[in-house]
């Protein structure tokens, strides 16, 4: 893999955390988060599959704490849907915001700045930004 990136197209929201796509998820060296609904044939078979919003609050929850545990071992993490714009993001707002102190409005303009292809999906969270 000499002269190609371990990243991919993928985008540095804080030192070592990633967001991403399917095809970054390929290239990537480091712990693999998805949350697509289900395996897909390109996903590396070490990613962890965590379904968005599969069990709610719990499901963002549980990806946050996975988050904080892989950089507090100093490892690069990626997290990544089919495109890198709408639930990957949402996942790393949310872990922003629970887990680093920011509003969502805080963790969407850091993300909107370090990736411009996200999209403002929090009206998804519905109830659950209330928590």
């Amino acid at each position: 893999m000499e002269g190609m990136n371990w990243f991919g197209s993928a985008s540095e929201i804080l030192p070592n955390l990633y967001i991403g796509d399917l095809q970054d998820a390929a290239r990537f060296r480091g712990m693999i988060i998805s949350v697509l609904p289900e395996r897909f044939e390109a996903e590396p078979a070490h990613a962890v599959l965590i379904p968005f919003l599969s069990n709610g609050r719990a499901t963002l929850d549980t990806t946050a704490a996975l988050i904080d545990a892989a950089l507090a071992r100093d490892l690069p993490v990626l997290v990544h849907c089919e495109e890198g714009c709408e639930r990957a993001p949402l996942t790393v707002a949310w872990f922003l915001w629970r887990r680093r102190g920011m509003t969502l409005d805080q963790a969407y303009d850091l993300l909107q700045s370090r990736r411009p292809i996200v999209r403002d999906r929090r009206r998804w969270l519905g109830i659950y930004a209330n928590g």
